[in-house]
């Protein structure tokens, strides 16, 4: 008895020394230290690779461009440059920077780190998965294919120490939405410089305790697989807006996981975008108040490997597109009022793209035969494979099983962690692979692009000279209308080719608590925050 009475005393003593500091005794917050979820663990957290939404989340926080985007109204604002010019009829673009810029180690920003940078992003062995993007800027192509070495003779200019010059080769006239695009961020010259070289991939430039950014926060802590720890940046040029002094980043990749992690008080925000399917109904009846649903300008859908038998075959993927009744996914496995999706762009008021054929299993089994299949004798086993997530498993049973019953096909399934997912998917290591897309500056553009040929971001392995002249062709439209109308072409040719098939455009679910104040939820899930706040007069 003695002994147990000793082991309950050390145990409320250690209970003691580990209560939880940011919380006052009636549960509400005592201290302004957010805490979140972002989904999966980010890939990297280098602003000139990443290319995963829980990356981009973390990076937002440490980092900032020459401009940044409202993602309400998809509107380009001052961001490290307090202004700018377009000159030259579109084809030079000026940019002033902040006499107050710094980097969070308290050095000032110049011109030339932009320059720098812009090299960087551009440099062939680095491996910058958007950097085609770019190609419109004066021979920024010829640098990264290698076939230019003195970056001296690409469009990027330092003019002075606060004005950097960018100067086009041809018309883009999305050039200002890439420019506010997190992953176009400065990096410091030193920094890089001090773990590595400017084109090493691998740099440990990015590990706590090296990272020098330029955003509202500092990197304080990050392991593998643990709380990446944030701390609010007091070099700032924005700082008075910054009223959170912590950020305490959570990566879980199974939405239940995150949905408990909420549920017991220990995050504030379940930031994943997505709360497990059966919980949904009972937080919009019995906790709206912390249950939020939001549209979002982006595409859930699987890629085919093209160089891989059988889905180097067009008829094959045409089957395994046809058989799969979409209507019939969002209806009773997402459930969260998501749209079928038969396009890879969302639907908007700008623009309305071509449709693909609806679930016909008649018509799939006829592409089957077609291909030699007849019956799905003779197909080779395949497996899809997807990140782990309950709701990419769940879609991922009831496609197989709708290709098992359509076509009389196996498929085999495999889930991977995220990150050896993202290097397997990349390197087309797969037969189909479950993957999604959004687009930072709501634009059909911003998804047909990487589906061109080398582009950093075909994972598919497709490639249609037609579909990429008219991609290319849509930059130097002369009005909106045509530009879309070259950007509806190449999407037919997409959709008739069907490297990848779409299945519905998302909507995001997210839970919050009542005292987090001033964050805004939107439609490319990119966090904002400057203006949060905890209540401490709130209870959770």
């Amino acid at each position: 008895m003695r002994l147990t009475f000793l082991i309950f005393l050390l145990l409320g003593m250690f209970a003691a020394c580990s209560k939880d500091t940011s919380k006052s005794n009636d549960g509400a917050p005592s201290e302004q230290v957010l805490r979140m979820t972002i989904g999966a663990f980010p890939g990297t957290i280098d602003p000139h690779q990443v290319t995963d939404v829980p990356g981009v989340k973390v990076v937002a926080a440490l980092m900032e461009g020459l401009l940044v985007t409202d993602y309400k109204t998809f509107t380009q604002k001052p961001g490290v440059a307090e202004s700018w010019e377009v000159l030259e009829d579109g084809s030079l673009f000026r940019f002033t920077l902040r006499d107050n810029a710094k980097w969070s180690n308290g050095d000032p920003i110049t011109a030339e780190d932009f320059v720098y940078s812009w090299r960087r992003i551009l440099s062939p062995a680095l491996g910058n998965q958007f950097a085609m993007d770019y190609y419109a800027i004066k021979n920024a192509g010829a640098f990264h294919r290698g076939e230019l070495t003195d970056f001296a003779q690409v469009g990027v200019t330092a003019l002075s120490e606060r004005i950097v010059e960018f100067r086009l080769e041809r018309r883009d006239p999305l050039f200002l939405k890439r420019i506010a695009d997190v992953k176009t961020a400065p990096v410091q010259r030193a920094t890089v410089e001090k773990f590595g070289a400017i084109d090493d991939p691998n740099n440990a430039w990015v590990r706590a305790g090296n990272y020098v950014g330029n955003g509202p926060f500092i990197l304080k802590y990050w392991e593998l697989n643990q709380i990446i720890e944030l701390e609010k940046n007091p070099h700032y040029w924005d700082a008075d807006k910054i009223l959170l002094q912590k950020l305490l980043l959570n990566p879980a990749e199974n939405e239940s996981v995150e949905e408990r992690l909420f549920r017991s008080g220990q995050i504030d925000i379940a930031y994943g975008s997505r709360v497990p399917v059966d919980k949904i109904a009972r937080y919009k009846a019995e906790m709206p108040d912390v249950f939020f649903s939001q549209p979002a300008y982006a595409t859930y859908f699987y890629l085919f490997n093209t160089r891989k038998p059988p889905f180097d075959n067009a008829d094959v993927r045409r089957a395994f597109s046809y058989a799969v009744d979409k209507d019939l996914l969002t209806q009773h496995v997402t459930k969260n009022g998501e749209a079928a999706a038969y396009a890879l762009s969302p639907v908007s008021e700008a623009y309305k793209p071509p449709q693909m054929p609806h679930y016909n299993s008649d018509l799939a089994r006829e592409y089957l035969t077609k291909a030699g299949y007849p019956g799905g004798k003779g197909f080779p086993r395949v497996t899809l494979t997807y990140n782990t997530a309950e709701l990419h498993q769940a879609l991922a049973v009831a496609i197989q099983q709708m290709w098992k019953k359509e076509l009389n096909v196996d498929v085999a399934l495999e889930n991977q962690e995220w990150k050896v997912f993202l290097n397997f998917r990349q390197n087309l290591q797969h037969d189909i692979a479950r993957a999604g897309s959004s687009s930072t500056f709501a634009d059909p553009v911003d998804f047909l692009d990487s589906l061109r040929t080398g582009h950093g971001m075909n994972d598919t392995g497709w490639s249609n000279p037609e579909f990429d002249q008219l991609v290319e062709s849509s930059n130097v439209a002369p009005t909106e209308q045509e530009r879309y109308e070259l950007l509806y072409k190449a999407e037919g040719i997409l959709l008739d080719e069907l490297p990848l098939l779409p299945l519905y455009y998302y909507t995001y679910s997210f839970l919050k608590k009542p005292y987090v104040k001033g964050f805004e939820f939107n439609m490319v899930d990119q966090p904002n925050f400057k203006g949060v706040y905890l209540d401490g007069k709130a209870k959770p």
